[in-house]
């Protein structure tokens, strides 16, 4: 019997630049690009931006930090952030789906 490989829940903190650099907003839409594959994948949980775009929020699933650290990696925009990467206790989220459907 295949078990799913078991995986931990970790909070990053991201904080961007004070000042987006042309290259910095250049590397936006490949970041977007990763962050929406990862999504699809359900490596990535969520992924937040505050409105005066400084902090980003990520929930991640992986094996342990090291496997983060490694996604993390592959983001376009990692050389010009400032990272923190918290293990969580555990992570509950309001169940996602389609709507009721009504037969009215």
């Amino acid at each position: 019997m295949n078990s799913l490989p078991l995986l931990d829940t970790f909070q990053i903190h991201i904080t961007l630049p004070d000042i987006f650099t042309r290259r910095f907003a250049a590397l936006i839409p490949q970041q977007r690009e990763r962050v929406n594959q990862l999504l699809e994948e359900r490596v990535i949980l969520n992924y937040a931006l505050d409105m005066e775009r400084t902090q980003l929020w990520i929930t991640m699933q992986a094996k342990n930090q090291e496997a983060v650290m490694n996604i993390l990696a592959t983001f376009p925009i990692i050389k010009d952030v400032k990272v923190e990467i918290f293990e969580l206790a555990f992570f509950d989220a309001s169940p996602m789906g389609l709507p009721e459907l009504n037969m009215n």
